[in-house]
């Protein structure tokens, strides 16, 4: 089974903006997240549960649905992972910094790919209305199912 790999792709200069701009997004979820989780904290004196900041960020940004999912539970995997490292006696900070961009992750009903290595990645419906799909071309696509894809950055775009 492969977990991960590293896929080069070509979009237009348009499509490329686009991509960018959902990492940017993505990063605005993310902030959200650290500010619905600390306010949370402040008035509760308990942590904000999955289902809580779910509900507090669905249908703010302009992402797929599961795309706004994946940036919260990154969110709470950190969170937990700082928690159980402090119990074990480990330096560890909860998440707190604010960020610029974040890796946009869609999930298996967020993108289709056909025959030709042509993706369209799907951006949601924003006020009723289907929002254009972002398309790219990826040459070398892994065999097998594809349950996933993230927009990373490492001296360029490219799919994990």
């Amino acid at each position: 089974m492969l977990r991960g790999q590293k896929v080069f792709f070509r979009a237009s200069k348009a499509d490329l903006d686009r991509l960018y701009a959902c990492n940017r997004e993505s990063a605005r979820v993310w902030n959200e997240c650290l500010r619905l989780a600390k306010e949370h904290f402040l008035q509760h004196g308990c942590w904000i549960t999955k289902n809580e900041l779910q509900k507090q960020t669905k249908r703010k940004f302009h992402l797929h649905s599961q795309t706004i999912q994946a940036v919260c539970h990154k969110y709470l995997f950190a969170r937990q992972a700082a928690h159980q490292a402090i119990q074990q006696g480990h330096p560890a900070r909860y998440p707190y910094k604010k960020k610029k961009y974040f890796p946009t992750k869609w999930a298996k009903d967020g993108f289709k790919i056909y025959e030709n290595g042509k993706m369209g990645l799907s951006m949601g419906i924003h006020h009723g209305k289907r929002k254009k799909p972002i398309v790219v071309y990826a040459s070398h696509l892994p065999k097998g199912t594809i349950k996933e894809i993230e927009c990373c950055w490492d001296q360029g775009l490219f799919w994990l």
